[in-house]
């Protein structure tokens, strides 16, 4: 247990390489926190700091530590909470789209294999999503794959895509934007509500469309939900999209009409996970429920 609690400390001062800064997080004393580093460099004997009264700087050795105690650390508080409560708890990250239309049947399909996983699924920027993933506090992020392509770390993921199909333009019934041939410049002069349009997406988007959507002011209302794009559509002239298959449930419904995006834009996800999580069997089968 004290190589675990000697390990916690490494990485936060690693984190904040300040002893004192990971002191207040753990909540304990300057003095512990050097007395714990001076321990396990003895155990070890390498230096992990090169420290000063000014500065803390990684050593290599602690350079090459810090992966792996993040790694140890997460693998034990894994350890912990499934022999306390017999379950295994399963964090994803993922785009507000992917929550709206793909989460819940493939939490239905993972259930009948691993009753007992609990799984916890929210939004986040993609970005700061990628810093949960490599400190291993989630075990998967599902995004566009346009905003995956952007993400730090990315050398460290191994992304499997999921599915790849095109978007759709929802409009009310009625819209004036449904009774004359047009383009992409031609729809852009309407108002538009896009959920998941964040900016990694839209620098992967080519430099004439990136132009053409800042000259037009789209997107002028980003939301999280994907539901309340379509209800706005359905309220007013402004128009949103949607992959293919919710469009035509959404169609079908009677609520909205739609037809095949100008521009040719695709709705192509990923599912992004840290290349050794090959490991945790339920991460591989929910990507493949997915």
């Amino acid at each position: 247990m004290d190589d675990l609690r000697f390990m916690r400390h490494f990485e936060a001062v690693y984190r904040h390489l300040s002893f004192s800064a990971a002191a207040e997080e753990l909540g304990l004393t300057h003095s512990a926190i050097t007395k714990s580093i001076k321990i396990l460099e003895a155990d070890w004997e390498t230096q992990l700091f090169h420290r000063t009264t000014r500065t803390v700087v990684a050593t290599e050795a602690g350079k090459r530590l810090y992966p792996q105690a993040v790694d140890l650390l997460a693998f034990a508080a894994s350890v912990r909470e499934a022999a306390i409560s017999g379950e295994h708890e399963l964090n994803i990250v993922s785009g507000p789209g992917v929550i709206e239309s793909m989460i819940h049947p493939a939490i239905v399909k993972f259930a009948k294999t691993y009753p007992k996983t609990r799984i916890n699924v929210s939004t986040m920027p993609p970005h700061l999503a990628a810093e949960e993933l490599v400190q291993r506090r989630i075990h998967l992020l599902i995004y566009h794959q346009a905003s995956l392509a952007g993400l730090p770390h990315k050398h460290r993921m191994r992304v499997t895509e999921v599915i790849d199909e095109p978007y759709w333009m929802i409009h009310r019934k009625g819209h004036p934007v449904a009774r004359s041939p047009h383009g992409l410049k031609e729809v852009l002069c309407y108002q538009w509500a896009l959920a998941g349009f964040d900016r990694q997406f839209e620098q992967a988007l080519p430099e004439n469309i990136r132009f053409l959507l800042r000259e037009h002011g789209v997107p002028n209302y980003r939301l999280l939900s994907q539901a309340a794009c379509v209800e706005l559509a359905r309220q007013s002239d402004i128009l949103t999209t949607l992959p293919e298959t919710a469009a035509c449930a959404a169609i079908a419904d009677g609520a909205v009409e739609g037809e095949p995006h100008p521009g040719g834009f695709r709705f192509s996800i990923g599912a992004a996970v840290l290349y050794d999580a090959s490991r945790e069997q339920t991460v591989e089968h929910f990507v493949d429920c997915l």
